[in-house]
């Protein structure tokens, strides 16, 4: 699978002003994006040990701000995949060590688009931030198609999937993006949504064959 980086694994490598990277940070790191991998890939037995690793060696430092970042890091995984996350860690850490730029990021992820602080949030995710302030699902279709990274792009989906009406646009977006991918945890969620999209719509041919698909891929 290709690796994935994202604007929080970029802070993570170059937060440190030295030229070469401490082999705490460089370990945090690979635990990181092995954390991302496997859990993308559904591998659920394997998930969680490279988590608390990363956590572990980012701790190793007193760095509470990279430690957020790591836990920001797992809320957008599960984001991704239309799955609840309780944010009590980072908000200790965030009490103790206040970053503008996380606060924004935990505020979209949680839903909480009014108190989202669109200057602190990362550009890519601007105009969907406007567009559901807006309840735009247009513009917001526009605007996810438009993100380049693949995790990032699907992250945009499950924040909107997640707080807001479901569309048909963005949920076919995002099972695209994961299909392109071969991320299968957020592939069948997105396919279960769309499902249901469609049962509550009365579109009972369509349920049937996402269903059917469903079904077929978890075999």
């Amino acid at each position: 699978m290709k690796k994935i980086i994202t604007i929080f694994s970029v802070m993570f490598l170059f937060a440190c002003g030295s030229n070469s990277v401490p082999d705490w940070k460089d370990r945090g790191f690979t635990q990181l994006e092995n954390y991302k991998t496997h859990f993308l890939s559904g591998k659920e037995d394997t998930v969680e040990p490279h988590f608390i690793k990363a956590r572990r060696e980012i701790a190793s430092s007193n760095d509470l701000n990279l430690l957020a970042v790591a836990y920001l890091t797992k809320y957008a995984l599960h984001t991704a995949s239309l799955e609840h996350f309780d944010a009590a860690d980072f908000a200790r850490l965030q009490r103790l060590e206040p970053n503008p730029s996380n606060m924004a990021y935990c505020h979209f992820l949680k839903g909480n688009f009014r108190a989202t602080d669109a200057t602190a949030l990362p550009a890519r995710y601007m105009g969907v931030l406007k567009a559901a302030l807006d309840r735009d699902a247009t513009l917001a279709a526009r605007e996810i198609a438009a993100i380049d990274d693949p995790l990032s792009r699907l992250i945009a989906c499950g924040v909107w999937t997640r707080y807001l009406p479901e569309d048909v646009r963005i949920l076919q977006i995002a099972i695209s993006t994961a299909s392109e991918q071969g991320w299968r945890r957020p592939l069948w969620a997105y396919l279960a949504k769309l499902q249901s999209y469609h049962n509550e719509r009365g579109e009972q041919a369509k349920a049937t064959m996402v269903k059917e698909r469903l079904e077929l891929l978890k075999k």
